[in-house]
């Protein structure tokens, strides 16, 4: 049997005939069940965290009445008290529950410890494991993500400033806005489901419209499906993405609007995983593992709610991960046929580089091409505007388990284990300057935007070294070496009329920059003592 997805033909085993004696073929990869259970306890225990000390701790002002004047009730947005009663607190006094903030050191912990239960389990899903290179992939454009919210979203106002504009235009003179007062916990309820349901409609467009998808591709580009990859975020559609929730500014203040919206996305992590299978009965009102794993399958495009599946099924949307087995074999026997690994995982289109989570233009190209090779405005439109889940979202399909011909990994990094030590060490330093960007928004602008140059310009030597292309990613790595130990010199020893920002010259900075500058003498020597480390294990 062959379906079609796009313009990619995918190969997949018929089904059993009846009385079929083939029920050997099938591999099981249900984890055992204290793998399940340890999972979800952990994953409770997190949430359950995050949400209480939120308000006390994580917290930022949203301040604004839509005509450029800051309106705020208090001096701080911090509350005293956790949970929802902070959390209320917090919105009146203009504010808003940073929850992302607050869940990033738990979703790490959590992703460490799927790891080790997957390993401990003896985890039989392959796509359900845990790769260096698609971790890093992974982490790596979630830190791409974040940091331009925090360099460029954040500092431009991009979705609050036109939100608060129609808040305090529209919705309060209206009388709308005034019927859901912050402090009613009925208000947070209905605007959680508000905002799942605008959700649905950004995430179905985004796999519909391809000028979208292009951004929302990065997310789906990993052929692996575990913790990690709901890291896994696109620049593009953060930027983009909050335009479908400004209907919300008519009835929504804005602090409960930007507090409401993170906790969505944080409790999208936890369903990014294969430890979990099935939930009884609240696999029908929201979305669990089972469903988002169908939604990842690259061959449909279907199960589009962030927190609740019925969207999907009040508007055709929804496919079962069990829809295809129920008709695989029709006999006695089936009750005892393990279940198969049924998920392909990723893009149709196969990941080129490592960088690609970097830069994040790859599922640009059909854009890019219809306009290189431009054949009239008709081409260039629809190349813009019909992605692959265009006319499939509402199709009838079935998964069937894929044939033997399938790949599931497509993309793996040839780089020795050496070189992507090197990689690791490199990274997590990053990572740490990454966090400094994020979490110190009273450093000087100009600090935190050359800061995250270096951070970006790191990662994307680190892809080149995974893809593992000759020598070419050695000699990238070294140039930026270098320049950055230029800058350094430059920024610590020039003149004050030679430097207009010696003012930066801060006792933190200048350390800082000393101690990147050791590192990459350090990274040189390594590499030019060790360049043989770096070349792909196909060649030696």
């Amino acid at each position: 049997m062959s379906s079609t997805v796009g313009s990619v033909t995918i190969t997949q085993r018929a089904p059993e005939k009846k009385g079929s004696s083939k029920g050997a073929e099938f591999r099981a990869v249900d984890p055992p069940p204290w793998a399940s259970v340890s999972i979800i306890a952990i994953v409770v225990t997190s949430f359950s965290l995050a949400f209480y000390i939120t308000p006390m701790y994580f917290t930022s002002r949203i301040c604004g009445n839509g005509k450029g004047s800051p309106v705020c009730t208090s001096e701080s947005v911090a509350s005293a008290y956790g949970g929802l009663e902070g959390a209320i607190e917090v919105v009146k006094a203009s504010g808003s529950p940073d929850y992302i903030l607050a869940c990033i050191p738990l979703f790490l912990a959590m992703i460490l410890a799927e790891m080790v239960i997957s390993v401990a389990a003896g985890l039989q899903c392959v796509g359900g494991r845990y790769d260096m290179s698609d971790t890093w992939s992974s982490l790596t454009a979630g830190t791409t993500q974040q940091m331009s919210v925090a360099l460029i979203k954040a500092p431009l106002k991009l979705s609050l400033v036109p939100y608060s504009y129609i808040y305090y235009n529209y919705g309060l003179p209206s009388g709308l806005a005034r019927m859901f007062p912050v402090e009613q916990p009925w208000v947070w309820v209905f605007g959680f489901v508000f905002t799942d349901f605008c959700y649905y409609w950004f995430h179905r467009l985004a796999h519909q419209v391809q000028i979208i998808w292009a951004g929302h591709s990065v997310h789906h580009s990993s052929e692996y499906y575990n913790l990690s990859t709901a890291l896994r975020q696109s620049w593009w559609a953060t930027l983009i993405g909050s335009v479908f929730y400004f209907p919300m500014a008519l009835f929504l203040h804005p602090a409960l609007y930007s507090g409401l919206d993170q906790a969505n996305v944080a409790y999208q992590f936890w369903v990014h995983t294969c430890l979990i299978r099935r939930l009884g009965v609240l696999e029908w009102f929201f979305m669990t593992p089972s469903h988002h794993r169908v939604h990842h399958d690259r061959r449909v495009h279907k199960n589009f709610g962030g927190f609740l599946i019925v969207w999907d099924r009040l508007f055709g949307t929804f496919l079962d991960e069990t829809e295809g087995l129920k008709h695989l074999d029709a006999s006695p026997s089936s009750e005892r046929l393990p279940q198969e690994e049924v998920m392909l995982f990723g893009t149709a289109a196969k990941v080129r580089s490592w960088t690609d989570v970097v830069l994040q233009l790859q599922f640009w190209q059909p854009i890019f091409d219809s306009i290189r090779h431009f054949r009239g405005f008709t081409g260039v439109f629809r190349a813009a505007l019909v992605g692959p889940g265009f006319s499939t979202v509402t199709a009838t399909r079935a998964l069937l388990p894929p044939s033997s011909s399938a790949q599931r990994i497509r993309k793996r990094s040839d780089l020795p284990a050496a070189g992507k030590a090197y990689v690791l060490v490199h990274f997590l330093i990053a990572v740490l300057a990454g966090f400094v960007v994020l979490l110190f928004s009273s450093t000087p602008y100009p600090v935190r935007l050359l800061l995250g140059g270096c951070v970006l310009s790191s990662l994307y030597c680190q892809g080149l070294l995974l893809d593992a292309e000759g020598m070419k990613g050695v000699r990238v790595e070294a140039i930026k070496c270098c320049t950055f130990l230029l800058f350094c010199a430059a920024f610590l020893y020039s003149s004050e009329e030679a430097n207009p920002y010696s003012e930066l010259r801060t006792p933190l900075v200048v350390s800082m920059l000393k101690a990147g500058a050791g590192a990459q003498i350090g990274s040189l020597l390594f590499l030019l003592s060790n360049h043989g480390d770096f070349l792909p294990v196909s060649s030696r």
